[in-house]
């Protein structure tokens, strides 16, 4: 690639209303700065304590391109932003305009100025409020999971992964349920089950990204419009179902909480308002969180075309391991999660990266979680219709 062209695309997608506030300029890295070893996994350290430096560090805007030469042939365009400022879903849309830009089909046009969602209400009257307010306050005694005690914010995280190959994958977003193949939702599914056979009960609580532009029709904007949405996923009654069930049931409980959505400091505010939730660990009752994952195709499709288009092909860099909270090695958030989970793709495959707290969840039970992933994996990819084992009594 042409580094002046990718810097004049930088230039141009900048100076565009809908995206101020982005850097002006691609900051440029040499291999110098990338050391000795293996240039890839010293580009994901580069950009992830890019990524973990506090906003504006340098006096420069905070939304920021890099581009990193790894060879001849092959480069890394990453940017970095503050989680208050762009969501998942933005950072790609403005990766996808600086490629536009850099073969010349940009056109801001395209994306809407976020200025003119300023007063964006996505409950909209007094009366909305106040029956999604009724619904919650019913809803929230349903959750399995009894709320925590307060204990010492102090926690530590551990870290596990897990790697899905593409077939496996594609046997577990095959499109059943109402929502058809939603990866975040089958991984949900997943962990429903599984976590039952630990003896948790079975109206687990969840939290999700939710994207307010699909469900409300924003188009394509950039900023923070992805909220945090609680859902249970209510598995009594259950036995020896098949997947697609479970997540069925999975996306029931999911569609029931966007149809009854609070944005979620409301949720809070109405949870502590009622006493249904309680400081500091407001999300524990729905403890698990699972992070932003897109269906296939995947950018592995691109790779190794044989006439790729302007001579280029792309594809994601090493995503799973750019996924994750900003202090892995710190201490865990106090908000109750205790297992938090992002999707993300690696060459062909996707994997599961697990963030947990403990003391909440040890080494063993997180062990043990993986285990019967990968036996509900190979069972769903072999059969999908075939009755899931409780493994518990195995």
């Amino acid at each position: 690639m042409d580094a002046d062209r990718l810097a004049a695309a930088v230039r141009t997608v900048a100076a565009a209303p809908p995206f101020a506030g982005f850097a002006p300029d691609l900051r440029l890295h040499d291999a110098d700065e990338l050391g000795p070893g293996d240039p890839a996994a010293s580009c994901v350290a580069l950009l992830l304590a890019e990524r973990d430096r506090p906003a504006g560090h340098d006096g420069g805007p905070p939304i920021r391109f890099h581009w990193v030469p790894l060879a001849e042939h092959r480069h890394v365009l990453g940017l970095v932003a503050p989680r208050d400022a762009l969501d998942a879903r933005s950072l790609y849309t403005a990766l996808g305009a600086v490629l536009q830009a850099y073969f010349g089909r940009f056109r801001a046009a395209a994306y809407r100025d976020p200025g003119e969602l300023a007063g964006f209400d996505p409950v909209g009257t007094p009366a909305a409020y106040e029956a999604r307010r009724r619904w919650w306050s019913k809803e929230f005694p349903r959750y399995g999971i009894p709320v925590r005690s307060p204990r010492t914010t102090h926690r530590r995280t551990g870290t596990e992964r897990l790697r899905i190959d593409a077939r496996r994958w594609a046997a577990l977003t095959g499109g059943s349920g109402p929502l058809g193949g939603n990866g975040s939702l089958a991984v949900v599914a997943l962990l429903a089950w599984c976590l039952r056979a630990q003896g948790r009960p079975g109206g687990s609580g969840f939290c999700c990204e939710f994207d307010l532009r699909d469900s409300y029709e924003l188009g394509q904007v950039l900023g923070p419009f992805t909220d945090r949405l609680a859902f249970r996923v209510d598995l009594d009654g259950l036995t020896g179902p098949a997947f697609p069930e479970v997540v069925q049931r999975t996306q029931t409980g999911f569609l029931d909480a966007v149809v009854h959505y609070l944005p979620y400091p409301r949720l809070l505010d109405h949870g502590l308002r009622t006493g249904a939730l309680r400081t500091p660990h407001t999300a524990a009752r729905w403890d698990v969180a699972v992070h932003f994952c897109r269906n296939p195709p995947r950018s592995a499709r691109t790779r190794n075309e044989r006439a790729p288009a302007d001579g280029i092909s792309i594809e994601l860099f090493r995503e799973a391991e750019l996924l994750g909270p900003a202090a892995r090695e710190g201490t865990a958030p106090a908000d109750g999660v205790v297992l938090d989970v992002h999707i993300g793709e690696l060459d062909d495959d996707m994997v599961l990266v697990l963030d947990y707290v403990q003391p909440d969840l040890t080494e063993t039970s997180v062990a043990q979680l993986l285990d019967m992933l990968e036996q509900l994996i190979d069972q769903v990819s072999a059969d999908p219709a075939a009755p899931l084992p409780d493994i518990c009594q195995q």
